[in-house]
């Protein structure tokens, strides 16, 4: 099923550096009419990125061994007319056109976590992207209930 809002991610990659892990990904992000509206108005849109790692169990339900949480984010700043992107790991980057900016933020690059799978069992890589909606202003809060404003992402997962 592919609502208007959805986030798909997509070409998943896992770095293995020792005890540290980096796992990139592309989306496809689809931004509506409304939401560039929103984004034109200097609305910031943040984006939440969750990650775990579960222990795949046959017997009763995944156990999370880890969770980590990531930001990213577009906001146009008016005054300069530039879309501000900070990305992931809090990298700030300007576009001049929303387009563009929209494609630097379908890139997720370098989300550093820590796992060493010691005991040879089996987990999974988790990942989902959502819109912060507890973060968008005040009067589009009122909105909430507007589908425009729940953009969820597939359920990713990947064998680690």
């Amino acid at each position: 099923h592919s609502g208007a809002n959805e986030i798909l991610i997509k070409d998943v990659v896992i770095n293995d550096k020792g005890k540290l892990k980096y796992v990139s990904f592309n989306q496809d992000i689809n931004i509506d009419y409304l939401i560039r509206k929103a984004i034109n108005k200097g609305i910031p849109l943040i984006f939440k990125v969750t990650l775990k790692i579960v222990e795949i169990n046959d017997i009763w339900p995944g156990k999370t061994v880890l969770k980590k949480i990531g930001y990213y984010q577009i906001e146009y700043k008016t005054l300069r007319k530039v879309y501000k992107i900070q990305d992931i790991n809090g990298k700030k980057y300007e576009y001049k056109f929303i387009d563009e900016a929209i494609q630097k933020i379908s890139k997720v690059e370098s989300l550093e976590f820590s796992f060493i799978n010691n005991n040879k069992k089996n987990y999974e890589l988790w990942l989902n992207v959502n819109l912060e909606r507890k973060k968008l202003p005040k009067p589009l809060q009122v909105n909430y209930f507007d589908r425009t404003w729940y953009m969820n992402s597939n359920e990713s997962t990947h064998k680690l």
